[in-house]
């Protein structure tokens, strides 16, 4: 077989969704001031585009008069953000597009360039006279329009394409190179699948899954410590599954193989819930994290106050802060669901939490910072949680758009 040299840069596209409910409320009633621009107001998605250990979300910006009353006048603004906490900067190239519900009047927006992204900032870097001023010929006016078709129910949605830079391959290799980690993750589906020198059953109500120890070890703690010791499952070779059921469960022993998540399943809420739920008892943080990407994504007012709550009795402080920033937005109609009901008389503790995002737009306990824990809060925000290069104060530990309040 000819070698042939080959070299150039691999690249990855990520792509996602982010929908703004209540579009006009939110514009009225967001406090977040956009980076570098205080005539603004912003909110930003999670981090929905993912790319290797990249992450970004998009964000929707909006100007504001002196008294902060908004600006219908000036042009909306749209762009992404770099959430991540990597140091090291990419090169990426972006396509947003506003969705409009008239066929064909939708909205696209691609720079013909390459940007540098870097940081909690814009994920581009541009010259002050080159500074992002909004979609040109898109007026917030026009956007709050009924008849202009930009609110979906009163909702505003986005599409983001984020194409990034993941490495450099250079060298002398034949042209058809396999792909070798597809094809370790195939194999071990097909194991999954056929069941071949199983040796544990995984026991949920009236169904089974036959599984390898080796492999849910090797990719679960608790059943590496379960098959660890001398416990019943030890020696019975069968495990009794309970609080979850078996589709969450073919789920996540899916996941445990291949890496692979249902992206139809992921659809459904209840879906989404229970599969996070058992991907927090299996100690398996990747899954966790798609997961709540997921539910963050899909926020409602008549969800936001159960999805609070799950996100403390999980102990996830992204998904927690992402959750108050989204009720705190919309206190109005979700204090009257009877799901905000329940959380009251659960949790009250939370609504001390609430209300700090609400007078403040950031969590002033320093025990809500994913950093107080690990490094201690030294209140001068010289943590690891804050980079040098952001603006003031914003904090990577979170993930979300809140400030660490030690250095306000």
């Amino acid at each position: 077989m000819a070698v042939r040299a080959r070299a150039g840069v691999r690249v990855k596209d990520c792509i996602g969704e982010f929908e703004i409910t209540n579009f006009a409320i939110t514009c009225a009633t967001t406090k977040t001031v956009s980076e570098g621009k205080q005539d603004c107001r912003e909110i930003v998605s999670g981090p929905i585009l993912a790319a290797n250990r990249f992450r970004f979300g998009l964000a929707v910006a909006w100007s504001v008069k002196q008294d902060g009353s908004v600006e219908e006048s000036k042009n909306l603004g749209v762009h992404v953000k770099r959430l991540d906490d990597d140091p090291e900067a990419c090169s990426i190239s972006l396509e947003i597009t506003i969705l409009n519900k008239k066929k064909g009047q939708e909205l696209t927006l691609s720079p013909d360039c390459i940007f540098q992204a870097r940081g909690w900032s814009r994920s581009f870097d541009l010259g002050d006279s080159r500074r992002h001023d909004g979609v040109k010929g898109l007026p917030l006016s026009d956007v709050l329009e009924p008849q202009a078709g930009w609110l979906h129910n009163g909702s505003l949605r986005v599409m983001g394409k984020v194409s990034v830079v993941i490495g450099f391959d250079a060298g002398t290799a034949p042209v058809a190179e396999a792909n070798g980690q597809q094809e370790v993750c195939e194999s071990l589906q097909a194991l999954l699948q056929t069941g071949n020198l199983s040796d544990v059953v995984l026991k949920v109500g009236s169904e089974t899954i036959d599984a390898h120890r080796l492999i849910l070890a090797a990719r679960s703690p608790v059943f590496e410590r379960m098959f660890s010791c001398p416990m019943k499952e030890t020696t019975d070779n069968e495990v009794l599954v309970q609080d979850f059921d078996a589709i969450s469960m073919r789920a996540l022993v899916k996941y445990l193989y291949t890496g692979v998540v249902d992206h139809v399943g992921l659809e459904s809420d209840d879906y989404a819930v229970n599969l996070l739920q058992a991907a927090h008892r299996y100690e398996v943080p990747g899954l966790v994290d798609r997961c709540v990407q997921v539910l963050v994504g899909r926020l409602r007012v008549e969800t936001a106050a159960e999805r609070l709550e799950m996100a403390e009795l999980l102990g996830n402080k992204y998904f927690k802060a992402q959750c108050l920033e989204f009720i705190s937005l919309r206190l109005g109609d979700i204090q009257a669901t009877e799901a905000y009901s329940r959380l009251v008389s659960r949790r009250p503790a939370l609504l001390k939490d609430l209300v700090e995002v609400q007078a403040h737009g950031f969590l002033r306990h320093p025990s809500h910072c994913a950093a107080y824990k690990e490094d201690g809060c030294r209140g001068d925000g010289t943590c690891s949680g804050i980079q040098a290069a952001a603006p003031a104060g914003r904090c990577f530990a979170l993930r979300s758009s809140v400030l660490c309040n030690m250095i306000l």
